[in-house]
């Protein structure tokens, strides 16, 4: 049985989240319908199913991949990956970076970090 949404608000950000749902793997989206609801409103109904036989597997891979490296005064470098980087320059100097980081070794393994054999 197909699903049927509706979202309605904001032109630019309609289209933006009806974007961001069409992009979650394992659903085939088939029929638009758009409808203008005046000013810089709209109506979007979208019609979708579950892909039949399909594994889907995440993989670290599918994101974008940045490589931070920060070097200090005493020209020490640190070299940091992250996931989905976005890099904001706030003024004044100070830029904020933020992602997504993932260290596998500090993954606890069973009870208390302990691997339990």
């Amino acid at each position: 049985m197909a699903l049927r949404f509706m979202v309605e608000g904001c032109i630019e950000k309609v289209n933006e989240f009806v974007e961001l749902v069409k992009s979650i793997p394992g659903w085939r989206f088939y029929q638009f319908s758009k409808m203008s609801i005046g000013g810089n409103e709209l109506r979007m109904d979208c019609y979708l199913d579950k892909k039949e036989h399909q594994k889907i597997k995440p993989s670290l891979t599918d994101k974008p991949i940045s490589k931070l490296s920060i070097t200090s005064q005493t020209g020490e470098t640190m070299e940091i990956t992250l996931l989905d980087a976005e890099v904001v320059h706030m003024g004044s100097g100070i830029t904020y970076i933020h992602g997504k980081s993932y260290d596998p070794f500090s993954a606890s393994v069973g009870e208390g970090g302990v691997c339990n054999e």
